[in-house]
Parts: C-alpha cells; sequence; structure tokens
C-alpha cells in the first residue's frame, strides 16, 4: 500500500500531536537531577480532581473495598541522554495490593494507549474491572510525559483546537490541500513555541525509560505491565531496551509496527 499524500500526511502528523494537545499542561518542572533518581521517595497522597489537561471531572472513586488511590508524582530527567540535566514530573497513580502480603507479585503498571491517554484518570474509570488482580499486584498507572500532568504539551488554546477540528482533514482539491497544510504549519509552530524545550523528549523511548525507573522506585526487580492499544507498542519497546526487566506482560489490542500510519488507520477502522 503507498504511503499516505503528503497533505494526508501532514494530516495525519498533526492528528498524532492532537492527541498530546488536548491533554495539554504546563511545561516541564525545571528541576535538575542533583540525585540518584532510582533512589528516590515517593509521596503518596490523595488524589486530586483531574485537571483540565487530564480531561476534567472528579476525584477517583474509592475502591470496591473501600481503599482510596493514592497519587505521586515521580522525578525523571527531561533528556535521558542527560540525566544529570533538567527534570520533569510523571504523575502516577496507585492501588495497593488488597492480599496478604506474602503473596504480593509486586506492581502491575498500566498503560492504556493512545497514544496520549491519562493513566491517572482511566485506571480508576476500570477499577472495578481490574480490581481482582489486586489481590497480589499494586495497580499503578501514569499520565506519560507531554501528557495532563506530567509536563503536558501544550500547543493551541481550545478556541484555536476546535477550529483546527472543524476544517476538512480530507482535502478534495488544491486549494482545500493548501488550506490544510498551512493550519498544519501553523499548529506544529505553536508547538515548538509553546513547547519546544520538552518536544523533542516525548518519545516512546523516552516513555519506556521513564517505566523502567518507575520500576526501580516502586521496588520491583522486573517490569509487570498491562498496554493497550498504543500501549503495546510501548511495551515492546521497553522489552527491546530492557529485555532482562520484562516480568509479567499482557498486550491488548495489539499495535503492528511493521505498518505506516495509513494501513494503521485501516487497520483500525477495520477493527
Amino acid at each position: 500500500m503507498p504511503n499516505p499524500s503528503p497533505p494526508r500526511a501532514a494530516a495525519l502528523t498533526a492528528t498524532a500531536l492532537l492527541l498530546l494537545a488536548a491533554l495539554a499542561g504546563c511545561g516541564g518542572d525545571g528541576g535538575s537531577a542533583d540525585e540518584d533518581l532510582s533512589a528516590q521517595k515517593l509521596s503518596w497522597k490523595d488524589c486530586p480532581e483531574p485537571s483540565e489537561s487530564e480531561g476534567g471531572g472528579d476525584a477517583p472513586s474509592p475502591l470496591p473495598d473501600g481503599d482510596d488511590w493514592k497519587c505521586a508524582t515521580l522525578k525523571a530527567p527531561l533528556d535521558w541522554d542527560k540525566p544529570k540535566g533538567d527534570t520533569i514530573g510523571i504523575a502516577l497513580i496507585r492501588a495497593q495490593a488488597s492480599g496478604a502480603k506474602d503473596q504480593r507479585i509486586g506492581s502491575l503498571l498500566f498503560n492504556f494507549g493512545g497514544p496520549g491517554g491519562s493513566g491517572v484518570t482511566t485506571l480508576p474509570a476500570f477499577g472495578k474491572d481490574y480490581d481482582g488482580l489486586r489481590a497480589r499486584y499494586d495497580l499503578v498507572s501514569f499520565d506519560p510525559r507531554g501528557v495532563g500532568r506530567s509536563a503536558g504539551v501544550k500547543c493551541e488554546d481550545s478556541e484555536q483546537l476546535d477550529e483546527y477540528f472543524q476544517q476538512d482533514a480530507t482535502p478534495d482539491d488544491e486549494a482545500e490541500q493548501r488550506t490544510l497544510l498551512n493550519s498544519t504549519k501553523d499548529f506544529n509552530k505553536a508547538c515548538e513555541k509553546n513547547s519546544g524545550k520538552l518536544l523533542p523528549h516525548v518519545r516512546t523511548t523516552d516513555a519506556a525509560r521513564d517505566m523502567d525507573l518507575m520500576r526501580q522506585v516502586l521496588g520491583d526487580d522486573k517490569l509487570h505491565y498491562f498496554g493497550i492499544s498504543y500501549g503495546t507498542e510501548l511495551g515492546g519497546v521497553y522489552a527491546h531496551l530492557f529485555p532482562e526487566k520484562v516480568g509479567r506482560a499482557v498486550f491488548d489490542a495489539v499495535v503492528d509496527p511493521t505498518q505506516n500510519s495509513e494501513q494503521g488507520s485501516l487497520g483500525q477502522a477495520k477493527g
């Protein structure tokens, strides 16, 4: 199958970025890694109401047994090639294992896909569905870097995004193609202007390295992982980067990394 035409490719690029921008928040926290980040201690507290960049709404309801979800912020390098440089905060949520302590296996980390989905809001929304797993696992999820409270990427404001989404994403003539390309260029420039420091470091490999830092800070020898949709691609990249650290893993609705954007879109529509 041929690659998308330039206008179509531009639209797909913009769509991928918009998935992050729709959950946009603020930039990095500006801190620096003057400590061993793998030795940091997380401060677990009651979870606040989701921010606008996480979709808004109410704070997560208690678990079926009455226990509360707890939230914390992990400090991670902005640039994994410079682990002692600036840091960003990665938002986490956790429900501790409900079973006997001697039966606990470890943490089970969730990523629900998107890319650009907030795990901090999604995991408690499915709390009842996964509650049986709490017998032996702490259930943990996170806002990936660039999303929600994890140094969310900011491109355009709500009014600008509404205007962008309302335009024709399937141009039929040269004039419509030119309009779409120009608006895509404007969108990309806005992303670079508002989130330029962060954008080069919002990659799947960066998120995978963040997950290995989570594994260490959570005290797990192996990463036990549940990935859905794009989360399967993230899990696959983690397994390639850290093959000796993979524990039990479930990949649901698997993304085929060999497909181009058009093939992936057609496959998703068929699904």
